[in-house]
């Protein structure tokens, strides 16, 4: 369950990540579209994130949007990232996943054709 407490670890968790990245705050705000001041306001929580920054957040850091909300998911990701042999997942940009989306959407809808159209010819 979420509280609204969990919004003032966002900012933290943030620069926490993206410290544990290597990533400076002017290169992870290029990488999401922002300026490095804005970024640097949110690290500091003296702004809100949006949605959509979040995301493009995770997808640069390669981490669930979970981990940028919940300091305990934030402290395992750095952990489990700087495990020998760990896995980096490889971050995928908003446009991607709105791409990935949209032949998943299509995906379905051409199954669901089928599968209709299948029945109407066993029918007849």
């Amino acid at each position: 369950m979420y509280d609204e407490k969990c919004l003032q670890n966002i900012g933290s968790n943030i620069r926490f990540m993206r410290s544990a990245c290597q990533i400076s705050q002017q290169e992870l705000a290029e990488r999401i579209g922002i300026s490095q001041t804005h970024l640097s306001n949110l690290e500091h929580n003296h702004s809100s994130v949006n949605l959509k920054l979040l995301l493009r957040i995770a997808n640069v850091l390669g981490c669930k949007v979970e981990s940028l909300i919940e300091n305990r998911e934030a402290v395992e990701w750095v952990r489990a990232r700087s495990e020998p042999g760990a896995e980096r997942q490889e971050a995928c940009t908003l446009e991607e996943v709105l791409q990935l989306l949209r032949l998943i959407k299509q995906d379905v809808f051409i199954i669901s054709a089928d599968v209709k159209s299948s029945k109407t010819i066993n029918k007849g």
